[in-house]
């Protein structure tokens, strides 16, 4: 691989152990993805920093770094941990877990990280069309190459945690412009009118993961009338396939600057209304559940429409969640949440938290990342419309 004399200099240790680690771990990434170079990064962000699923090995591991020296080379942001800081007490968190999480956190900070603590960064980052990042969290790499255009590979935590140290990443994957082309077409004109009018955009978003697995899909035939829906369709699009971009009809900033007809010599899946339906079904599971909506975290739109849908249609019978960043609320926000009737956390989601502790094991949710991981711990969940899921916590049936 070629290495400019600054990457060498790092490699080399000229700039201390810990970055020398990040940079070597980088680099055999890179060779075995086979790429011929490293990349500058403008951004990164950190997933896998819940106490919850990293455990005593990773505290260390964290720890470890940040004693040694450890700093980060670009503005670093930071997925949701196990508990909301402020609120943990609500959350029934055992003395372990609220540790463990305090010291993760405390030395990422002393790495240079944001505490953010969303999976929500694209909605806070100062990213754009073509920049490079080193993003872990599946919801944030597709939102960041699919509808901001930068580029980034679905890296894990681990490796995003090296490359922001390190200040690059391999020039492979999603990186190169060969790679973002979509070697298969969704198409959803059949039933995207009703996709629509039902509001079911993760549900759409599971089928389309499903359909594409690793693969770039271009996806047609599906109406967006905002980024918080566009949120829901592809942060379920990247629970049940593993792909880091689709390649959606009329946003993608990659089809209005592309050289290439996106169409030509690709394979075509229609979807129709039983694929829909069947996904469904398979999360239709929860009885009297908790509604849980947020995941991803609800951006500040979102947070002030559910209060202002609460305070006209009246306080809920049942129990409602949201969750969502520290950057989107503040102490009017969660005045105002309470007061209409909902509980808020920031810091954390209904996947990373100990849910069971805090809220049952029974969920309503929008949310069709949240109902497939939901439903892999064990829990019973089920996948309706995000109105569909505050009139049932008003008291309809679901």
């Amino acid at each position: 691989m070629y290495l400019t004399r600054e990457e060498e200099r790092v490699l080399d240790g000229f700039e201390g152990e810990a970055k020398a680690l990040a940079m070597k771990v980088v680099v055999r990434v890179g060779e075995v993805l086979g790429a011929e170079k490293l990349v500058p990064i403008k951004n990164a962000h950190i997933s896998g920093i819940s106490y919850k699923n990293i455990g005593e090995e990773g505290l260390a591991f964290i720890e470890k770094l940040a004693g040694e020296g450890a700093r980060f080379s670009v503005p670093t942001t930071l997925n949701p941990g196990a508990f909301d800081l402020a609120g943990w007490q609500r959350m029934n968190v055992d003395e372990k877990i609220l540790s463990g999480q305090l010291r993760i956190i405390d030395a990422f900070r002393r790495m240079g990280a944001a505490i953010t603590l969303s999976c929500t960064p694209y909605l806070y980052a100062n990213i754009s069309y073509g920049d490079h990042l080193a993003w872990s969290e599946s919801n944030a790499v597709l939102y960041a190459n699919s509808v901001v255009g930068a580029r980034t590979n679905r890296d894990g935590g681990p490796l995003a945690l090296f490359e922001a140290i390190a200040g690059r990443a391999p020039l492979a994957g999603l990186h190169l412009e060969e790679n973002r082309r979509p070697m298969l077409l969704i198409d959803f004109s059949s039933v995207g009118e009703k996709v629509v009018e039902k509001g079911i955009f993760s549900a759409a978003g599971l089928v389309a993961g499903r359909i594409a697995g690793a693969t770039v899909p271009l996806v047609k035939g599906l109406r967006f009338s905002g980024s918080d829906e566009l949120k829901l369709f592809l942060a379920a699009a990247g629970a049940t396939g593993g792909t880091g971009l689709v390649l959606v009809d009329s946003i993608s900033p990659d089809l209005r600057f592309a050289k290439w007809n996106p169409v030509e010599g690709i394979e075509r899946v229609g979807v129709e209304w039983s694929t829909l339906q069947e996904e469904l079904e398979r999360h239709s599971g929860a009885g009297e559940g908790v509604v849980v909506l947020g995941c991803p975290h609800l951006s500040p739109s979102e947070l002030k429409d559910i209060i202002s849908w609460l305070r006209r249609h009246g306080r809920p019978k049942r129990r409602l969640i949201l969750f969502t960043s520290r950057a989107a609320v503040g102490e009017a926000e969660k005045r105002a949440a309470e007061e209409a009737g909902a509980e808020l956390f920031t810091d954390t989601c209904m996947v990373v938290s100990e849910l069971s502790k805090y809220a049952g094991r029974e969920f309503v949710t929008d949310s069709g990342k949240a109902a497939f991981y939901l439903a892999s711990q064990g829990y019973l969940v089920k996948l309706l419309s995000r109105g569909e899921a505050l009139k049932y916590a008003l008291g309809d049936s679901a």
